[in-house]
């Protein structure tokens, strides 16, 4: 298949990795692939995997802006030259640009879902949803059904995928002590952007809680977000200060020294980072939501925690820093599963779409 796949940019994050381990997958499948978007700074990996790239201004979160004609004016000739089976768009914004394509070179068009969506009236008359929808996971697809009133038959799960093979997982870029950390310290590590649905301020508590039984013991952020000054604020109330560290790398390099991550969203249509901690053999503490409960079994390949407070989030983390047992098991068992969740079956499964839709 000759496929063009849409997103806003390829700067650093969840989506964006999709958008690359997708098309490198289907690129090793024997399929062609563009991928068309506003830039970022992992556009050089796409050459990196013989995808194709081109440029749209598509910098935008509204469907109203005069980018998204930009961005279809753009896209015309390459559109008439490539002769494209297909279009997958996956942001509100590239939906509304597919919906454009499909109507005037009659292509189909996927409408992907990465997460929960807000609830408007606008959103359930004016859907973009594709000529088919494909949903992270089983609770992206009830909340699409629920509340953006997309119809079930149109709606396919294909769970999202990491490259097992990558060099960025399987080999140790730092050490502990390239932070100044010690061998000896338990460190507590929270990943991703820092905002109110990621929990940050429920780790803390739930830290707070913990630290108070073991004297070497660290909390470290890797992200940033609009929250950032209201959670260091946060710790300066709470004297935590030297405890609670905010660490500047690669999700890889800070999966290399952590021995344990946090996953204390409110809500998440999947968690990625879960399964970048498995091959990392971290172990995961995830709240009992949407994509966590989907990839985590209690107490098999990692550690839920069912009430949203922090005593049940403290009490999760010193059953795992205290039983080695229970640690080695859950490691051991989240190396088989992720392999449920690598980006070659995330490929075929999205592939098995496409040829409906074809």
């Amino acid at each position: 298949m000759n496929i063009l796949i849409l997103t806003t940019h390829l700067n650093p994050g969840g989506l964006s990795r999709y958008v690359l381990n997708l098309s490198a997958s289907l690129k090793r499948q024997n399929h062609k692939i563009w991928v068309a978007c506003s830039g970022g700074e992992w556009i050089a990996r796409l050459g990196e995997s013989n995808v194709k790239y081109k440029y749209i201004p598509i910098k935008t979160k509204s469907i109203c802006s005069l980018k998204v004609l930009f961005s279809f004016l753009a896209l015309r000739q390459i559109i008439k030259q490539e002769n494209f089976d297909l279009v997958h768009c996956n942001t509100r914004v590239t939906q509304f640009l597919g919906f454009l394509i499909c109507k005037y070179f009659s292509l189909p068009y996927i409408g992907g879902y990465h997460g929960f969506y807000r609830k408007s009236i606008f959103r359930k008359l004016f859907k973009f949803s594709g000529t088919k929808s494909i949903a992270v996971s089983g609770a992206v697809k009830e909340h699409l059904i629920k509340d953006l009133n997309i119809g079930q038959e149109k709606i396919r799960v294909v769970y999202n995928g990491i490259d097992i093979e990558s060099n960025e997982f399987s080999s140790q870029e730092v050490i502990r002590g390239d932070w100044g950390f010690k061998k000896e310290d338990y460190l507590i590590g929270i990943l991703g952007r820092v905002s109110e649905e990621k929990g940050h301020f429920l780790a803390v508590d739930a830290f707070a809680e913990f630290s108070s039984k073991r004297s070497n013991v660290y909390l470290l952020v890797s992200g940033r977000g609009k929250l950032e000054d209201r959670l260091r604020t946060y710790l300066k109330q709470k004297n935590l200060e030297e405890r609670v560290k905010f660490i500047d790398c690669q999700p890889n390099q800070f999966l290399d020294i952590i021995d344990l991550l946090l996953m204390p969203s409110v809500k998440e249509g999947f968690g990625y980072s879960i399964l970048e901690a498995f091959i990392k053999n971290v172990p995961v503490i995830g709240y009992n939501t949407g994509g966590i409960a989907e990839i985590i079994n209690d107490r098999e390949n990692g550690l839920l925690f069912f009430s949203y407070n922090s005593l049940a989030l403290a009490d999760k983390i010193e059953e795992i820093a205290f039983d080695d047992n229970l640690r080695v098991k859950i490691i051991q068992q989240a190396r088989e599963d992720v392999l449920k969740f690598s980006s070659r079956q995330m490929a075929t499964n999205t592939e098995k779409v496409y040829q409906e839709v074809c």
